[in-house]
This record gives structure tokens, C-alpha cells and sequence, in this order.
């Protein structure tokens, strides 16, 4: 063989292991499970709306498929604006700007007397440097009513009383203009409030102006903006304006056919959940994160509560298979053009049978399973529907839940019609609860919503029924209503146990009615219990009066054979009832009940009878026992315990509350420390409930009754009579 041969055929190898690795085989199984169900939610999302821009021609007509209150966003941030633009500016008060402005003013003046004093300057040096004093102020201030060398001339000529003078009375005009509120944006009419106040002074022009340039260069604003306070009113100013709101009715034009699309439309559109993104890669992907994070849910939920449906490659083959049932149907469903009516297509939401989903995983796995399934079925739905799309997602999870509720009551195979009358009330119910908190509900949208949700429930019920025995069938799933129809007295294996072997008939059912009320105390699945009661014993119609309880009135053939051949006859039962059982197509789980009940238990009646006849040294132990294997789970186990306790009570011959609790906690203490019940997840807790239940029961059943004389009567009318009851006797007329 060649290199590349065995290259090849080792790589294969590999491979085929890696493909037969459970991990492996689970992955892919839960990547092929999201790829589908992504791709399913995305092209029904992409089914949906419009997808339009500003300017472009509307090939059709685009109807509202709801009627929805919108909000009309530029009428809005109109409003909003003309809000924003009333709100006056806060501002601070500033307490120190007159000291300021006042110190500022003797700075001026010192500066002027510092600029015409000093002698050794020239005359015209110091005009200058005074004409650029006073020409900054004027250029900074935009005073263009002054001439500052003119002014600087008239500074170097004036005496120092003349300045003083000026001094002062710029300080009284400072004082007098800034004792009112001046901002930023008032400056230029305070300017022009100095000069007018110093002309009014009837002072020389110059000596005016000289005045008004100095209160100008020093006068401020008292009154600081505030930025942060507007701001602040001007958000409350914005919050308090209401959006502005319009009614589209359904079934209205949108766009008209041939018609521009403006943005107003887009914005229309956008808010009816009609236009649709154009980039698919982000529907795309935010799908996919909506499916992973359902997964993860639904798994970590398993994870804590259901591990041993988690760790069942074909359960969880079910539960993915239910989910895809489901989808696919509201795939269905969701485009259907019903009489080309759009105000009917727009609720067919209503329709999508999502409660069957919820049911099957009832019946077939766990009813508190099949709460978290309705929960993600209703936001599957939700996804992908429009319009009302809450409304459809609250009906899903209201008739999904009723329904797993109305399953988890099965008494009945009949019951399984009645749930989709639960359904379709609950659809009913919560679609009017929601078209009602609306506000503004349309009578014919209710009637025509109402109609589907009925619709809805019956649908959910003929497609429960089915569906139901395939996937009993292909997933080899012991239901409830398979169970109870098990459980029909008219099944030819108990007719048969009830004609041929009676007495073990009445046996099985009242370790029925023992395991199924201790698997009701521990938590066990009470139906399966007592229907796997009915068949545990169906063996001994091969033999019937090789057993006691069928011997009444006939001699106990045990009585001419040796023990070890009355032994094998005995657990030979456990084989015969295996056959029985196969042949009759009964499930797995009741075949494993009528193998396991007996475990690998002694029988010690004849066991000690061999050690009297032969001697222990002759007597082969394991000869004597059942082949098992032991109790697996906790109702074989119950069964076990019911079996045996039922047999031990009835051998009482005087069975008095004491002997039967002493009786029932002996037995149970015998399978224990044989070590039958170490197999199986009892707990010493759940074997004191089961005693106490039993004992119950039994009293009930076995009770020592109180023997009458059957001269009572006579002796209670003598006591009457010594008691001097002569007076309430009747009379003797009329």
C-alpha cells in the first residue's frame, strides 16, 4: 500500500471517529438546529415592508397593515425648537462689579496724571502718549464720537482741580448707570446712556467727553450668563413639549403608486416597521444574536432543571424538531393572502397554531418545560410577524401556557379537544386585552382577531392530536395519553388478568393505588407508576394458581413439587411477563417495570424450605433469587416497595394499624439492606414518606373491623328501656 493510501485512509479514520464522538455529534446538531431556524426567521423577516428612499417613485400602493398612533417627528422638533428658542437667558448677579469699574476709573486718571506730569517729557511727547491712552479706549470701546488728540490737549491745558472735578463726576455717572442690570449684549447702549449723562453736566465738550471715555472703559457687566442654568431651562422647556401624534388607520395609503416618496414618508414607514434596513448583514447578524441568545435560555435552563433531558441526544432531537414544527407552520401562516384582504392578512398573526409547540413538549417531555418553550415560541412569532407584533407575541404565550396547562389536567384522551377550547379562550382573552389598552380599538379588527384566535385553537388541537403518535412512535416516548389508555380496564392484557387470574388483578390495583400515591408524596410520575402497576404481575397469567393469591378455593399445587422448582416457577413470572409485554407492544418503560420490580430479591418462603429439606450446604443462594436487574429509577423502585408491602399486609391475620406500620417499615427495611434499592435515586427521606403513605393506604384497606352481636338490637332497646325511656315512645294513637 502506498504512502498517500495509508495517509488517505488514516485521515478517513479519523474523521468517521471524530464524526462518531457525541460531542461532535451534538454540535453539529445544535449548529445545523440555529443555521435553519436563523435562516427561516430572516427570510420571513425579509418578506416584509418596503424598502425606499427619499425621491424615488413608490411602485405600488403601501397600505398600513395596523391602525397605530405615530409621532409626526418634524412638527416635533419644531415645536421643540421655537420651545428652546423662548427661554431668556439666566443670568448671575456679579456684587463686586462696581468696586471694580470704580477702581478701574482712579486707574485711568492715575495713568492721565502720570502721562501730563512729569517736565522733563516734551509737550508733544506727552500728547501723543495721551492720545494713545485714550485712542485704545476708543477702539475698543467703538467710540467714535471722540477725537482723542484733541482730548489730550485739553488734559495737558486743564488744572488739577479741573481733572479732579472729572474724576469725580465720572464716578457719579458710573454709579448711576451701573445701579441697573447690565449684560454683556446692553454695553453699547450703556455707552451711549455715559455720554448722554455727561453732557448733561454743561461741563467744557472736552471735559464731557473726557468723562464719558472714562466711565466707558470702566464700566461692566453686572449681570453674568449663566450657560449652565439656560441650558438646564432651556431641557425643561424642551421636555414639557408634547410629541405631536397622528392616527394611521388601518388599511390607509401610505404611498400612493407612482407617487415620490418623501421623508416623511421614510418616517411613516420606519415607524410602521415597513421599511426595511438595507443592510442585510446587520438583519442578518441581529437575527442570529436574537436565535443564540434564545438558545442560550432554553439550554441553561435545561442545564439546571432538565440535565437528563439535556444529556438525551434523541429528547433533545424532539425538542428541536417540536421548535421547527412550529416555525415553520407560522411560516405558513404569516404569508397567506386570505381573499386578498389587507386588513384581514395584516392579523394572521392570530392564526399562527403556536400553542401546539408548548403541548407536544407537555405531553411528551415536561409540562414546566413547556412553559420556557411557549415563552421563546411568542418571541419567535413576535419576530416574525408585523405590525401588531406584541399583541401576536402575548396571544402565543397566553394560549401556549393555558394550553400546557389544560394538558398537565389530562385525566382523559378527550382532553386533548377540550385543551384547544383553553387555547382559543386564551387567544381571545389577550388579544382583546391587548386591542382594549390600545385606547383606541376597532370593533371589526377585535371580531376578525377574535374569529383567528378561535380558529387558532382548534387548529392547535387537531394538530396536536396529529402529531402526537408519530412522534410517540419515531421517539419511542411513553406519553400521557398513551398511559392512559393503558390504563383502560378493556385492554386485552387486563381483561385477560381480571378473567384468568383475579385475584392477581385486584393485587395489581391496589399496588396501583399504593405507588401511585407515593409517587405523588415524592415527587415521582404518579401515572406512570400505577399504569405500570396494572402490568408488573401480567407473568403469572402463564401459571395463575401457582400463585397464592389465585389459589382460593384450589389446593396449592406448591405443595407436591420440590422448593427449587416452585422458586423457578415463581421468578419465571419476570420472563413471561417480559414476552407478554413485547408481544403486546406495551413501551419500554413498562416492560422495564415488569423486569426491575423484583429486583434480585430472595424468595424466602421456599429458599427456607430447601435449607429445611436439603441443609445450607445443598442449597445454592442464587438459585433462589430474581435475575434483576435492580430498580433504576424511583417508580420501579415504588412499585417494588408497593408490591411487596401489599403481599406482606395481606398475609396478616389480624391487621391492626400497628402491626400494618410495623409491617410496611419491616419490608422496606428488608429491600434496603438487601440492597435493592441502591440503584435507583430514593432518598431516606422520600423511604419515610413512602412508609407513611402506604401505611395510610393500607389501613384504610386492611383495618381489623368491629364485630357485632347479632342480637344487638334487642339489647339496645332493654337499655332503653332500663333507662326509663317509656315517655318518648310514640303514642299508641292516631
Amino acid at each position: 500500500m502506498s504512502l498517500f493510501s495509508r495517509g488517505r485512509d488514516w485521515a478517513w479514520g479519523k474523521l468517521i471517529g471524530v464524526l462518531r464522538s457525541t460531542t461532535t455529534r451534538r454540535a453539529v446538531g445544535y449548529l445545523f438546529f440555529f443555521v435553519l431556524l436563523t435562516f427561516i426567521l430572516f427570510t420571513n423577516f425579509r418578506t416584509y415592508g418596503v424598502q425606499l428612499r427619499p425621491g424615488q417613485i413608490s411602485p405600488r400602493d403601501i397600505r398600513s397593515p395596523v391602525t397605530r398612533v405615530i409621532v409626526d417627528e418634524n412638527r416635533t422638533q419644531e415645536l421643540k425648537r421655537q420651545a428652546a428658542q423662548r427661554v431668556k437667558n439666566v443670568y448671575q448677579e456679579d456684587t463686586e462689579a462696581l468696586t471694580r469699574a470704580s477702581g478701574d476709573i482712579d486707574t485711568f486718571f492715575g495713568q492721565v496724571t502720570d502721562l501730563r506730569n512729569p517736565v522733563e517729557v516734551t509737550q508733544t511727547r506727552k500728547v501723543e502718549e495721551l492720545t494713545s491712552l485714550l485712542q485704545g479706549v476708543v477702539a475698543e470701546r467703538n467710540l467714535k464720537q471722540v477725537n482723542p488728540k484733541q482730548l489730550a490737549t485739553y488734559i495737558l491745558n486743564a488744572g488739577d482741580d479741573d481733572l479732579e472735578r472729572i474724576r469725580q463726576q465720572s464716578h457719579k455717572i458710573l454709579a448711576d448707570v451701573m445701579d441697573k442690570p447690565i449684560t454683556e449684549d446692553a454695553l453699547p447702549s450703556v455707552y451711549q446712556q455715559a455720554f448722554e449723562q455727561a453732557r448733561s453736566l454743561q461741563f467744557a465738550s472736552e471735559a464731557e467727553q473726557i468723562i464719558a471715555i472714562a466711565v466707558c472703559q470702566a464700566v461692566r457687566p453686572n449681570m453674568i450668563f449663566d450657560a449652565e442654568a439656560t441650558q438646564k431651562a432651556v431641557d425643561e422647556a424642551v421636555k414639557k413639549v408634547l410629541p405631536v401624534q397622528r392616527t394611521i388607520k388601518q388599511n390607509q395609503i401610505i404611498v400612493r403608486a407612482g407617487d415620490p416618496v418623501t421623508e416623511e414618508h421614510i418616517e411613516i414607514l420606519e415607524q410602521l416597521g415597513l421599511q426595511r434596513s438595507g443592510n442585510l448583514g446587520m438583519v442578518l447578524g441581529g437575527t442570529g444574536l436574537f436565535v443564540l441568545l434564545t438558545f442560550w435560555l432554553g439550554i441553561e435552563y435545561l442545564r439546571r432543571y432538565h440535565r437528563d433531558i439535556l444529556k438525551e441526544d434523541r429528547l433533545m432531537l424532539l425538542l428541536g424538531l417540536v421548535i421547527l414544527i412550529v416555525v415553520l407552520l407560522a411560516k405558513v401562516v404569516s404569508i397567506l393572502n386570505i381573499g386578498g384582504r389587507t386588513d384581514v392578512n395584516a392579523l394572521n398573526g392570530y392564526l399562527i397554531p403556536a400553542s401546539v409547540g408548548p403541548m407536544l413538549v407537555a405531553v411528551l417531555l415536561d409540562s414546566r418545560l413547556a412553559y420556557m418553550v411557549a415563552m421563546i415560541l411568542a418571541f419567535y412569532v413576535g419576530m416574525m410577524t408585523t405590525g401588531n407584533q406584541l399583541g401576536f407575541a402575548l396571544t402565543a404565550f397566553a394560549g401556549g401556557s393555558v394550553g400546557v396547562f389544560g394538558i398537565s389536567q389530562l385525566s382523559h384522551t378527550s382532553d386533548l379537544a377540550k385543551s384547544g377550547v383553553y387555547v382559543a379562550l386564551a387567544n381571545v382573552a389577550s388579544l382583546l386585552t391587548v386591542g382594549v389598552s390600545s385606547g383606541n380599538p376597532e370593533i371589526s379588527t377585535l371580531l376578525i382577531g377574535s374569529i383567528m384566535g378561535v380558529l387558532n385553537g382548534f387548529l392547535s388541537a387537531v394538530l396536536l392530536i396529529g402529531f402526537l403518535p408519530y412522534l410517540e412512535s419515531v421517539f419511542s416516548i411513553t406519553s400521557m395519553i398513551k398511559l392512559l389508555e393503558l390504563s383502560n380496564p378493556n385492554q386485552p392484557l387486563l381483561r385477560k388478568l381480571l378473567v384468568e387470574a383475579p385475584g392477581t388483578y385486584h393485587h395489581s390495583l391496589i399496588v396501583g393505588n399504593l405507588a401511585e400515591a407515593a409517587a405523588e408524596a415524592v415527587g415521582a410520575q404518579s401515572l406512570l407508576v400505577r399504569v405500570g402497576s396494572y402490568y408488573h404481575d401480567i407473568g403469572k397469567l402463564k401459571r395463575p394458581y401457582f400463585f397464592i393469591e389465585n389459589q382460593i378455593g384450589f389446593e396449592n399445587p406448591h405443595e407436591k413439587i420440590a422448593p427449587s422448582l416452585s422458586a423457578l416457577i415463581i421468578t419465571s413470572h419476570i420472563k413471561d411477563g417480559v414476552e407478554m409485554a413485547r408481544e403486546a407492544r406495551l413501551p419500554k418503560v413498562i416492560v422495564d417495570f415488569i423486569e426491575q420490580h423484583h429486583g434480585t430479591s430472595l424468595v424466602k418462603y421456599f429458599y427456607s424450605r430447601a435449607l429445611e429439606e436439603d441443609g445450607i450446604q445443598r442449597v445454592n443462594e442464587e438459585a433462589f433469587r430474581y435475575e434483576g436487574p435492580k430498580p433504576q429509577s424511583k417508580e420501579a423502585a415504588l412499585i417494588m416497595l408497593a408490591d411487596a408491602v401489599e403481599a406482606g399486609v395481606r398475609s396478616l391475620t389480624d391487621a391492626t394499624p400497628g402491626k400494618i406500620e410495623g409491617m410496611v417499615r419491616r419490608i422496606i427495611k428488608d429491600k434496603l439492606n438487601d440492597g435493592q434499592l441502591e440503584e435507583c435515586n430514593l432518598t431516606f427521606r422520600d423511604l419515610a414518606v413512602i412508609a407513611e403513605s402506604f401505611g395510610k393506604i393500607l389501613n384504610g384497606i386492611y383495618h381489623a373491623r368491629i364485630e357485632y352481636p347479632d342480637n344487638l338490637a334487642e339489647q339496645i332497646a332493654a337499655k332503653e328501656a332500663r333507662r326509663g325511656n317509656n315517655g318518648n315512645k310514640p303514642s299508641d294513637e292516631g
